[in-house]
């Protein structure tokens, strides 16, 4: 509520200053102390109440001021602190994400690792099954084809031997046949011989 201007102000402010000068002996000199004095009266009289609801006005308006810097230094320190926290929290669930992440992560790159070394041992073992199967029928190719070329070999010289035998039974009884046609010309001859002989004799007698 702003008061009026003269409302506190006693009566004596409302009387005429010629009057005052009459009433004191006339206009006061500058230099008077009680002048002075007069003046800073009439000052206050005239201003002071203005000047008080002014300084109280400014008070109200400073304590005003103080109280809102307070709430709003509190209110932003609450503020700051929820969002500190805000920002501690999702943080902190950030980093336990990932370090739930990079745990199953080196979860599966162990189990990875674990299952790539079995495979490599099993391939491994797989190879070597292989490599025995292998060494195996290789083995048992040679050794057949050593029994085939054995076979073989023997054949080939029961063959052989069949032939050489039969050529030499053949040569043989070539040779015995033309022993007998040999005998048998010579037979032929002596007959023949003979008759030339009796004919001979015939012709004689």
């Amino acid at each position: 509520m702003t008061r009026s201007r003269y409302s506190d102000q006693p009566l004596i402010a409302r009387e005429d200053p010629a009057t005052n000068r009459d009433r004191d002996g006339g206009t006061p000199h500058p230099d008077d102390p009680s002048a002075s004095g007069n003046l800073d009266k009439i000052r206050d009289i005239l201003f002071g109440a203005q000047a008080r609801e002014h300084e109280r006005r400014f008070a109200q308006l400073e304590q005003h001021l103080i109280r809102e810097a307070t709430d709003l230094r509190n209110d932003l320190k609450r503020r700051f602190d929820t969002l500190e926290g805000y920002i501690k929290k999702e943080i902190d669930a950030l980093t336990s994400r990932l370090t739930r992440e990079q745990e199953v992560r080196g979860e599966s790159v162990t189990s990875l690792a674990q299952e790539l070394t079995h495979l490599a041992a099993a391939l491994e073992e797989k190879a070597r099954q292989l490599e025995m199967q292998a060494a195996q029928a290789r083995t048992h190719v040679l050794q057949q084809l050593t029994e085939r070329t054995s076979e073989l070999a023997t054949d080939v010289r029961a063959r052989h031997a069949e032939a050489t035998s039969a050529l030499k039974q053949a040569v043989h009884d070539l040779r015995a046949e033309k022993t007998d046609r040999m005998t048998l010309a010579a037979i032929l001859m002596e007959a023949s011989k003979r008759l030339s002989n009796d004919d001979a004799n015939s012709v004689r007698t």
